[in-house]
C-alpha cells in the first residue's frame, strides 16, 4: 500500500504537468493564427474585422485535443491499478492523490 501511496501522490503533479504543456501548445496555435491574420493589411489598418470564429475554432479544437492525455491519466490509472495489480492498490492510490493534491 505504501508504494501505491507514492504513485497516488505523483498523480496530481503529473496531471498538472500535462495540463500546463497542453495549455502552452494551445497558446502557440493561437499565436500562429493571430499572426496569420495580422499579415492581412486590411485587418492591420482597421478596414476589415479579424476572423474571430477561426480563433474560437483553434481554441476549442486545441482544448479538446490536448486534454485527452491528462483525462485518460486520471481515469485509467485507478482502473489499471485495480484490475492489473490488486484492488488494495487502489486503496493506497486514491488517498495518496487526495493528500498530495491538497
Amino acid at each position: 500500500i505504501f508504494g501505491s501511496l507514492l504513485v497516488g501522490s505523483m498523480l496530481p503533479f503529473a496531471f498538472s504537468a500535462l495540463t500546463m504543456k497542453s495549455v502552452g501548445e494551445a497558446a502557440e496555435e493561437m499565436v500562429r493564427e493571430v499572426r496569420r491574420q495580422f499579415k492581412d493589411l486590411d485587418i492591420k489598418e482597421g478596414r476589415k474585422d479579424p476572423d474571430y470564429e477561426s480563433c474560437i475554432k483553434v481554441s476549442t479544437n486545441a482544448s479538446l485535443r490536448e486534454m485527452i492525455a491528462p483525462g485518460l491519466l486520471v481515469i485509467l490509472t485507478p482502473i489499471f491499478c485495480g484490475v492489473v495489480l490488486h484492488p488494495v492498490v487502489v486503496a493506497g492510490l486514491l488517498p495518496g492523490a487526495l493528500l498530495s493534491g491538497i
